[in-house]
């Protein structure tokens, strides 16, 4: 079944009109949005964490018409850990990612694409505590869309990873999940 339903949409991706720009195009989005549904688990142990503002800038490089790659940095603002007694933690994001680009035709939204980002989370926390041992592998999937051809639109699922010491003989290892949901402004180039 999977290889059926990805063969009808590498067809669809074939014959419909996917010319989101000209190859060579760049494009610099600035974007805002909040971390929802946010949740940290250590050693199986689940706390929730508050909703997050977050801010960045994505690059994008068209190497095909529909097909673009590029790299962005995200940062996330402080939030308070559930149980924690008032810790709070947050990240900085830089990855590399891609999306390609399905023209829809209309005059509001004129695209969506599917997003794929992965890189490198760097885990901080107040009181700025030091038992953080490492940081880890960040990674984002999710879709788009471009409104008016210059609002982006972006809801994406994130992980990000960190090791912990838990004590000072004994680390964890840190999983951090949550929904993003991003607004912003597109320049093209």
């Amino acid at each position: 079944m999977k290889k059926g339903l990805l063969a009808l949409l590498l067809a669809v991706a074939l014959v419909a009109p996917v010319f989101a720009a000209d190859e060579g195009t760049m494009e610099l989005d600035i974007k805002a949005g909040f971390n929802l549904m946010s949740s940290a688990e250590v050693e199986s142990e689940s706390q929730d964490i508050d909703p997050a503002f977050t801010a960045g800038v994505d690059f994008f490089y068209y190497v095909m018409p529909q097909l673009a790659i590029g790299a962005g940095v995200q940062y996330v603002f402080n939030s308070e850990v559930a149980d924690s007694h008032g810790m709070k933690a947050g990240w900085t994001n830089l990855y590399a990612q891609a999306k390609y680009v399905f023209e829809t035709g209309s005059d509001i939204f004129n695209n969506v694409y599917p997003l794929v980002q992965i890189g490198y989370g760097i885990l901080r926390t107040d009181p700025d505590e030091d038992f953080i041992d490492s940081n880890g592998l960040y990674w984002g999937i999710g879709a788009g869309t471009t409104i008016n051809k210059c609002i982006v639109l972006e809801l994406l699922y994130s992980n990000g990873n960190a090791t912990l010491k838990l004590d000072p003989w004994t680390t964890g290892d840190l999983k951090y999940s949550t929904i993003q949901l991003k607004v912003g402004y597109k320049f093209t180039f």
